[in-house]
C-alpha cells in the first residue's frame, strides 16, 4: 500500500506538472507542422527576409528556444520562461519537443524548421539536444539559412556528429562525473553503487564515458558496481514504469546487500523523483546526485518544497537540507550548487543576443563564454571535450562543480 501511494503521488506531481507545461504556454510550444519540403522559392525568399533584416539593423531579431517539458526538463522549461520573460515575446519564442521523443523525432526536426522559417530568428537555443538536434539543425543550413546561430544544450548525440551541426556545444561534463561521483562515495564509505540506465542511453558517448570511469573508480576504491537495466520512459510503458521499476527495485537491492552502504544512480531526469524517494528514509541508501545535478532537479517534489526554480540557490539548499534532516539523509544526499541546465539556456540565450548585436564577434568565443558562465555559476570549470582517442573539439564546452555536502547548508 506505502509503494502504490507513493507511486500515486509521483504520478500526480508528474500529470500536474505536465498540464502546468502545456497551459502555461500553449501558442508559444505549440508544434508546429514543418512545410512540406521547403521549395526553393520559399526558401529564398525566408533567406532575402533574414538578410534584409540584418542589413537594415533591426531589432525584430529573436532567439528560439527549444526544450522538453517538464516530465522530462523542468529547468530547462523555466529557463526558457524566464528567458521569455526577461526580454519579451518579440524576442523570445518558445516551443517544446516531444516526451516520446524517440519515435517523434519528425516533430521535433519540424519544430526546428518551423523556428529557421521566421526570418526574424537569428538563433536557435536547444537543450536537451535530443536526437533529432542533427537532423533539425542541417536542415536550418539546407534552408539558406547560415545566418542563424545554432546553439545545442546537453545533446544525447554522438559528440563529433552534434558539434559538427552546431555553432556551440554544452554540457555538464559527465565524463569527469565519473570521479566526482565516487570521491563522495569514497567519503561516505560506500559499499555498493547501483547504476540505473537502459540500452539508449548506454549507446551514447558520454555516458558510457561517465559509466567506465565510474566503473574504474569503483574497482580502485573496492566498490561493488552493479548494473541494473530499467525501462526507457520513451518506451510504449511510459515514464510511469520506469519510475515503478525503481520504486520496486531499491528496496530489493538493499535487501540483498543488506548491512551495507549502497549507493543509487540513474542516468535518467525523469526517475529521479522516484529514486530520491525509494533512498529518502532508507538508512543504508545514498544518492550522491541526480543525472544533472541541480538543487532544483526532482528535490522539490520530493521533499514536498515550493522553490523558486533558478531563484536564490543557496536558500534553496538550506531548505533542502533542512528537509534532508528530518529524514535523517544530510549524510547520504548530495548534488551540485547551481543549476546547470538552467545555465546552459541562460548563458545560450545571453551569448546568442550578443552574437546578434554584434556585442560578440565570433560565434564560438571561448574566452567570452567561460567569463559568461563564470559569471553565473561560481567554482565552474569550463574545459573542450577531449575523446578517448584524445580529439578535442573546440565548440563542445563541458561544465563541471563539486558536490555539496549538505551540513554546510543548515542553519
Amino acid at each position: 500500500m506505502k509503494k502504490r501511494r507513493i507511486m500515486a503521488l509521483i504520478t500526480a506531481a508528474a500529470m500536474e506538472m505536465g498540464l502546468a507545461g502545456c497551459g502555461g504556454g500553449s501558442a508559444a510550444t505549440a508544434t508546429t507542422a514543418a512545410p512540406a519540403e521547403t521549395e526553393k522559392t520559399t526558401e529564398a525568399a525566408v533567406t532575402e527576409a533574414a538578410e534584409a533584416a540584418k542589413s537594415e539593423g533591426s531589432d525584430n531579431w529573436k532567439v528560439a528556444i527549444l526544450t522538453g517539458t517538464v516530465s522530462q526538463g523542468e529547468e530547462e522549461f523555466r529557463a526558457a520562461e524566464r528567458a521569455l520573460e526577461t526580454y519579451g515575446p518579440e524576442h523570445i519564442v518558445t516551443a517544446t519537443y516531444p516526451d516520446n521523443f524517440m519515435s517523434e523525432m519528425e516533430t521535433t526536426v519540424s519544430q526546428i524548421v518551423s523556428f529557421a522559417s521566421d526570418p526574424d530568428v537569428k538563433a536557435i537555443v536547444m537543450c536537451q539536444a535530443v536526437p533529432g538536434a542533427k537532423a533539425g539543425f542541417d536542415k536550418v543550413r539546407e534552408m539558406g539559412r547560415d545566418d542563424i546561430l545554432l546553439i545545442a544544450g546537453t545533446p544525447q548525440e554522438d559528440p563529433a556528429v552534434i558539434s559538427a551541426a552546431s555553432d556551440l556545444v554544452l554540457y555538464a561534463d559527465e565524463a569527469a562525473q565519473g570521479d566526482t561521483i565516487m570521491e563522495k562515495c569514497a567519503e561516505w564509505g560506500i559499499d555498493v553503487f547501483v547504476h540505473y540506465s537502459f540500452p539508449r542511453h548506454m549507446a551514447m558517448e558520454l555516458i558510457v564515458a561517465r559509466h567506465e570511469l565510474l566503473k574504474k573508480n569503483a574497482e580502485a576504491l573496492g566498490i561493488e558496481m552493479v548494473d541494473v537495466t530499467a525501462p526507457d520512459p520513451t518506451a510504449e510503458a511510459g515514464l510511469s514504469a520506469s519510475q515503478q521499476f525503481i520504486l520496486e527495485d531499491v528496496p530489493q537491492q538493499l535487501k540483498k546487500y543488506e548491512g551495507k552502504k549502497v549507493a543509487f544512480f540513474t542516468t535518467n531526469c525523469g526517475m529521479q523523483p522516484s529514486l530520491q524517494t525509494a533512498c529518502l528514509d532508507e538508512p543504508n541508501a545514498y544518492y550522491p546526485q541526480p543525472c544533472c545535478p541541480s538543487p532544483y532537479h526532482a528535490f522539490p517534489a520530493t521533499l514536498g518544497l515550493e522553490l523558486a526554480i533558478g531563484g536564490d540557490d543557496t536558500e534553496a539548499l538550506e531548505q533542502i537540507a533542512a528537509k534532508l534532516k528530518e529524514h535523517d539523509a544530510v549524510d547520504r544526499f548530495s548534488t551540485w550548487a547551481s543549476p546547470v541546465a538552467m545555465t546552459i539556456i541562460e548563458v545560450g540565450v545571453d551569448y546568442a543576443k550578443g552574437y546578434i548585436t554584434g556585442e560578440i564577434a565570433d560565434r564560438n568565443d571561448a574566452e567570452t563564454l567561460k567569463e559568461m558562465f563564470n559569471s553565473k555559476v561560481e567554482g565552474a570549470k569550463i574545459n573542450n571535450y577531449k575523446n578517448a582517442d584524445g580529439e578535442e573539439f573546440d565548440n563542445y564546452y563541458t561544465i563541471l562543480l563539486a558536490p555539496v555536502d549538505f551540513n554546510d547548508y543548515l542553519k
